[in-house]
């Protein structure tokens, strides 16, 4: 796209905030508005927080460093913008025109991207005779942007670029991602259901504890992605590029003279045998009733279906572990490490959840932070102080559960049976 003779100026401070005043009477549709056009306005370093800049024109704008946190940027044309390094946390955006911005080492913690368009794009302007790009990056950039925990549901991200982006917990959830750089993306726990990444290149990335549900991986590729407790369900992988991927592996001649080890490593107070890690093996379905890997390394195992009633896995790393299905009935899980951990549909009832009294220590909670325990049944669980912040408890069974002093910040109790429920307080959760 060419835009003739305009580069981009610096507005005095009066004349902006005339501008942004006016464009607020605009928006609440109340007489004597004009919408704000800022079209290669230097905006640099500006204080623009809280601003209401919706459905504003701010094409090819200079706004590098600005600030912008918690700004309504909701519907504004911000085509071939130059975002570098601005601070965007909580900024609305949704159904905004991005295509050609860069975002290159922006935040955009917990911003709102719902519907927006990053699409690839280019913004020239002409000045003297000169054809020149809006920004050096000459192209969508979202080269190392902070995007933890953004909301980019739908969002339109085809070829856009986002090496090195950090996009933790980030809701990428049927967005379009077709081509898309994604290599040494930080994606953990992202929530890429039902995503088009087609031919999309995720060398290097993080994706542990993503989900990835429905998603279309034609082409993709994943080289020396690391996928542990990956949720991959109605996925087609026979065209992705998945060489060298750090995942769950199955371990030749078993796990009996691990589990032996460690039982003497426990007995004898470390003393002598060896302390279990199992980290990234596969064992779905194993017989594991009664079993003591009490603080063991499980770190993005595979339990898929397996049997574990009554084991004892106190203090025992189970992050990222998929356990699917798993019949954990009376397990003791008291000071155990399941952030990031998929427990849907688990057999939990009766689990020992709560802190776990260490000698000279003060006790050790449950970390059940982010925990995928959808449908999971947790029937007279005690789950007294756990951490289940951001969990996601939907249709799960806690009929007579011990809640007293966990921690439900944010977490998804949608559906959840919490009948006879102790020491829970309704809307406490606030998801």
């Amino acid at each position: 796209m060419l835009e003739p003779g305009r580069t981009a100026t610096r507005m005095a401070g009066a004349e902006l905030g005339r501008i942004l005043e006016l464009h607020k009477t605009f928006f609440d549709r109340r007489p004597g508005g004009l919408r704000a056009s800022l079209k290669f306005e230097d905006l640099s370093g500006l204080n623009l927080a809280g601003r209401c800049l919706a459905e504003a024109d701010l094409s090819g704008a200079r706004l590098r460093h600005a600030d912008l946190r918690g700004a309504n940027l909701c519907g504004a044309n911000l085509f071939g913008a130059d975002l570098t390094g601005a601070d965007l946390t909580e900024a609305k955006l949704e159904g905004a025109d991005l295509r050609g911005a860069t975002l290159r080492d922006a935040k955009l913690v917990r911003a709102n991207l719902t519907r927006a368009d990053v699409r690839e794009g280019l913004l020239m302007a002409a000045s003297n005779g000169d054809l020149q790009h809006s920004h050096e990056d000459m192209g969508t950039v979202m080269d190392g942007a902070d995007a933890r925990r953004a909301n980019l549901k739908g969002a339109r991200l085809s070829n856009s670029v986002l090496k090195r982006a950090d996009l933790r917990d980030a809701d990428l959830s049927h967005s379009v991602l077709v081509r898309a750089n994604l290599a040494k993306a930080d994606l953990t726990g992202c929530n890429l259901h039902g995503a088009d990444l087609t031919g999309a290149n995720l060398a290097g990335a993080v994706l542990d504890g993503a989900t990835l549900n429905d998603a279309i991986l034609d082409k993709a590729v994943f080289q020396r992605a690391s996928m542990l407790g990956v949720a991959l369900e109605r996925v087609d992988l026979s065209r992705a590029d998945m060489r060298n991927v750090t995942k769950a592996q199955t371990l030749a001649g078993g796990v009996a003279e691990i589990i032996r080890l460690h039982t003497t490593w426990v007995a004898s107070g470390g003393q002598a045998g060896a302390r279990a890690d199992l980290s990234g093996i596969d064992m779905s379905g194993a017989d594991l009733r009664g079993v003591n890997l009490g603080a063991a390394v499980l770190r993005g195992a595979v339990l898929r279906g397996a049997n574990l009633s009554g084991a004892s896995l106190a203090t025992t790393d189970l992050s990222l572990v998929d356990g699917r299905g798993a019949v954990m009935s009376d397990a003791d899980l008291r000071g155990a490490r399941l952030e990031r951990a998929i427990f849907s549909e688990a057999m939990m009832a009766g689990v020992l959840a709560g802190p776990l009294p260490i000698h000279g220590h003060t006790a050790r909670p449950t970390n059940m932070m982010h925990a995928r325990l959808a449908s999971a049944c947790l029937a007279r669980a005690k789950l007294t102080q756990a951490n289940l912040i951001r969990a996601d408890l939907t249709d799960a069974d806690l009929q007579g559960a011990d809640l007293s002093g966990a921690s439900l910040n944010e977490a998804k109790l949608d559906g959840a049976d919490l009948t006879g429920c102790i020491g829970f307080v309704a809307g406490e959760s606030g998801g």
